[in-house]
């Protein structure tokens, strides 16, 4: 009994040994397979060829289109579904017929068969047939039968460099296989049988034969009716090959590199609509400023709710190799010009230094050898926090970041997303608010979307299902309150020099908007969010090359609005709501717009974060006693009962009020103070404004070589009170209206004293040394 069980289970043992050892392919067959790029709808915006130059889409595990799976099974395999893997009635003819012929003329493959042929792909031998046999049997009883059918159509060769069904639709008939009619099914069908002998553009009439006598097995099996057969045996064949769309192709390519690998679908949040819409706008307007000798533009959209990107434009033309198409605008490091002042505004807003309303000093500045100007060339003396902002004074945004601190502001720039920041702070040094700093068009988007979702700074996100780039959760770095005070601020309607382009905007929902313009006209930007989108422009020369006609205003918003007349409204909000608990009220001084005080003649009610460090009282105006005549002031020390006033009087400091006064401005003149009082304390007397304490001066000459003349200047409160100058303790001149001295001086270190005619004092130290030539 033990001698007749032996037999059989060593024939089993041997079989399962033989089953183990037999290799068979993955579902996914491992292979290199084409990069595809889809938008949110999952349609293709841009397809890979791969590393062997084919067209090969990742398989998919999906149902087989019936007509497809008729016309398959029709010619390669009838009885699929019900054979093992290999079909032992079609193996005996073929057998037969290939010993009587004396070649090979009959395979006799099954769909499984044909797998481990495109899986292995080896020669047509004896022991390799034997070998897929054995292979086809174990495949049959690991997959199911559907997911063979995948395996077959997903890898298949379909002729040329095409591989699998979906690559063959796409190219043959442009479209799906989902959608083939029973005619293009039946040409799919019979292409792997032959590949790189028939096609749709290769041997067209024995196509056209195989594909109709096809057709015909089908109508005698009942898959379709008579009209069916005649209209698909009438049907063209393509002749031609469809050509794969290109949508967002700098995003495609970017995607491509940083996530493509082996191949892989990369599904995106690319509106396909808003895509070439925004493309026609971009592409419109720049066949207009390409007449002004400015070549290239790009475009970001951005859902200002969640942050989707829904269009990307790199260029105006990714294919116009003359303004050099290809380079991806949106991610080149440019200079920011302005773009960034608002975020230093909202950051100055929550530390207490400024609100809207609150003055700040535009006037002739000096940080060491730094000294901004602003883009017209003119100073205001004192101009408002809004007021600064609206026009884009340079100036006011200077001091400001003086104030509020460069590595803090830098370090605020690296936390909210702007990526291209590769020097230290002091390198860039105050000029990193007025253009200094690189700055990249999909940042910036990511920075102004940041401040419409009330001061959390989060992701841009490309693609569906995927963080990227940096934080993955938004990150609160300016307050609610400040982000929405700033939001209000830029929605001014009108913004000097560009009345003309705000009118051009049609649509009735308001708009957040900023522009900027770089030194020597070389980048132009114009940045707009409401609650449904966030809106980036960027203009320019790809090669740098500056421009007299470029400008944020007149050439960047007019595309950006363009964008917003027709972008759909995707949110129901007009504007932006602020959240009852992240402001409060505060009184005000109305003329100065700080935090009123004691002094202070008009007062307002004003809003401000909820938890913003508590702004500076005012400074400039000011309780003073006079004599009956006003001529002089006095104190408790030299007064006399009963003959004195009080006054409330605005004084700004020297440097303000010697501008002012400069400028033909009539200001309250502060008296002088009554003589012979025993303590004399003058108000904001003297101020050196030039040069600054420990200032280091490089003093160049002239064509002949003569030095140059250094001029310091300085300022008093009291108009026409007199300036004695001193350097090094050597007299060297008065000034009375206009206190300013030109003078020539040695290489080494300098003491500047000044003196007024009632003995106030003000003194600095600073270096001079010579540029050498």
């Amino acid at each position: 009994m033990i001698k007749k069980l032996k037999k059989p289970f060593f024939t089993l043992l041997i079989l399962y040994i033989i089953y183990k050892i037999i290799p068979i392919p993955d579902f996914d067959f491992r292979r290199d397979y084409s990069t595809v790029i889809r938008d949110i709808n999952g349609n293709i915006m841009r397809i890979y060829l791969n590393r062997n130059e084919q067209w090969y889409f990742p398989p998919s595990d999906t149902t087989v289109p019936t007509k497809l799976k008729k016309a398959i099974l029709m010619f390669e395999d009838k009885y699929f579904y019900y054979h093992p893997g290999i079909n032992p009635v079609s193996i005996i003819k073929a057998t037969f017929k290939n010993i009587y012929k004396g070649r090979v003329v009959s395979g006799a493959s099954t769909i499984p068969m044909q797998v481990i042929r495109i899986w292995g792909n080896k020669g047509r031998t004896l022991l390799n047939k034997m070998f897929e046999i054995f292979q086809a049997l174990k495949l049959n009883l690991v997959y199911s039968k559907n997911k063979i059918l995948n395996m077959y159509i997903n890898n298949a060769p379909y002729g040329g460099n095409i591989i699998g069904i979906k690559a063959a639709s796409l190219k043959y008939f442009g479209k799906m296989p989902r959608y083939l009619t029973w005619s293009e099914a039946a040409t799919l069908a019979v292409l792997p049988n032959s590949p790189g002998i028939i096609s749709p553009v290769l041997n067209r009439s024995k196509l056209i034969k195989k594909k109709n006598k096809l057709l015909k097995e089908l109508f005698q099996n009942k898959d379709f009716d008579k009209n069916t057969l005649k209209m698909s045996l009438n049907e063209p064949v393509s002749e031609r090959l469809k050509i794969f769309p290109v949508i967002a192709p700098h995003l495609s390519r970017r995607l491509k590199w940083k996530y493509g690998g082996n191949g892989t679908y990369i599904d995106t949040n690319i509106d396909p609509d808003i895509q070439l819409n925004v493309k026609k706008i971009l592409k419109r307007n720049m066949d207009y400023l390409r007449s002004l000798g400015i070549s290239n533009g790009s475009v970001v959209v951005a859902d200002t709710l969640n942050g989707n990107v829904v269009a990307y434009c790199g260029s105006q033309d990714f294919f116009d190799s003359d303004s050099s198409g290809q380079v991806d605008g949106v991610m080149a490091k440019r200079s920011s010009g302005s773009i960034l002042k608002p975020f230093l505004y909202a950051l100055a807003i929550d530390e207490g230094y400024v609100l809207g309303r609150t003055l700040i000093k535009d006037i002739p500045s000096y940080f060491g050898s730094f000294s901004p100007t602003n883009s017209g060339g003119g100073y205001s003396g004192v101009v408002s926090a809004k007021e600064a902002l609206v026009r884009s004074l340079n100036v006011p945004a200077a001091r400001l970041l003086n104030l509020y601190g460069l590595q803090k502001f830098y370090l605020f720039l690296k936390n909210a997303g702007i990526t291209s920041l590769f020097r230290p702070s002091h390198s860039y040094g105050l000029t990193l608010i007025l253009g200094g700093a690189e700055t990249k068009l999909f940042d910036l988007v990511r920075l102004y979307r940041g401040l419409s979702n009330y001061g959390k700074f989060g992701n841009l996100k490309l693609i569906r299902g995927k963080d990227q780039i940096f934080q993955k959760r938004p990150v609160e770095l300016i307050s609610p309150g400040a982000a929405y005070l700033i939001l209000n601020i830029l929605k001014e309607l009108k913004r000097p020099g560009a009345e003309y382009y705000w009118e051009q905007y049609q649509n009735t929902n308001p708009i957040a908007w900023k522009t900027g313009t770089s030194y020597g006209q070389r980048d132009a930007w114009s940045i707009g969010v409401n609650p449904s989108w966030t809106v980036g422009v960027w203009v320019g020369n790809f090669n740098g090359e500056g421009n007299n006609s470029l400008g944020g205003a007149s050439c960047a918003a007019p595309i950006m609005f363009d964008i917003f007349n027709y972008l759909p409204e995707r949110n129901k909000k007009r504007w932006f709501s602020p959240d009852k608990d992240s402001l409060k009220k505060i009184e005000l001084c109305a003329e100065t717009g700080f935090l009123a005080g004691p002094n202070c003649k008009k007062k307002i009610i004003a809003f401000a974060p909820k938890n913003s460090k508590p702004l500076k009282e005012c400074p400039y105006h000011l309780t003073i006693y006079t004599t009956m005549d006003e001529k002089r002031r006095v104190c408790s020390l030299c007064w006399e009962d009963g003959k004195y006033k009080k006054q409330k009087i605005l004084l700004f400091p020297p440097d303000v009020s010697q501008f002012l006064r400069e400028k033909g401005n009539i200001l309250p003149s502060l008296p002088p103070h009554k003589e012979g009082c025993p303590s004399i304390e003058e108000i904001f007397p003297l101020k050196i404004i030039y040069p600054v304490p420990n200032a280091k001066l490089l003093i160049p000459r002239d064509f002949h070589g003569k030095m140059q003349k250094i001029t310091l200047r300085a300022a008093t409160s009291v108009k026409g009170r007199k300036i004695y100058w001193y350097i090094d303790k050597k007299y060297f001149g008065v000034t009375s209206t206009s206190h300013k001295i030109a003078l020539i001086l040695k290489k080494g270190w300098h003491k500047l004293d000044i003196i007024d005619q009632e003995g106030n004092r003000a003194s600095i130290r600073f270096f001079v040394s010579f540029l050498q030539i």
